[in-house]
């Protein structure tokens, strides 16, 4: 429960936070019992800004540092909204599942225009979102963020 509302929170957070909805993109990992959640807003013109969410506390923090701002280059950018866009509406795609870890399994989702992927955790067996999880996994990567301890 503690869970779902600090993950509420955080969209709220982000959803007020933008802007244009058209012009960046959210992705959200649910944490786990064991490991922290987060929410990264990618711009459309490659600004990235995350926040982690401690499991030990209720927000997010709603400060930007240099260690959860950069920005990305323009190609990089691109060439995840271009999946994006190629892979939307992300409404036309069934729920996916698959079975995680009760301490460490995730979710890990794409919000955009108002409408959210299955989870990108999962194996894709549509092609667009299988580049679209690729493409987020690796910005994941990139940006080198802290869930444990």
């Amino acid at each position: 429960m503690l869970k779902t509302l600090t993950l509420i929170f955080a969209l709220c957070f982000i959803f007020v936070s933008s802007n244009n909805e058209n012009d960046s993109i959210q992705i959200i990992n649910s944490g786990s019992t064991n490991t922290a959640g987060y929410v990264i807003e990618l711009q459309r013109n490659g600004l990235v800004k995350w926040n982690v969410a401690p499991r030990s506390h209720l927000i997010l923090s709603s400060t930007d540092s240099p260690s959860n701002l950069r920005q990305l280059p323009l190609a990089q950018a691109n060439n995840i909204f271009e999946t994006i866009d190629s892979a939307f509406p992300f409404n036309q795609y069934s729920p996916v599942y698959c079975i995680k870890s009760v301490s460490f399994g995730t979710t890990l989702r794409v919000t955009y225009k108002g409408q959210q992927t299955p989870d990108l955790n999962c194996p894709m067996k549509v092609q667009q979102l299988a580049n679209l999880s690729k493409y987020i996994h690796e910005l994941i990567a990139d940006l080198h963020i802290q869930t444990l301890g």
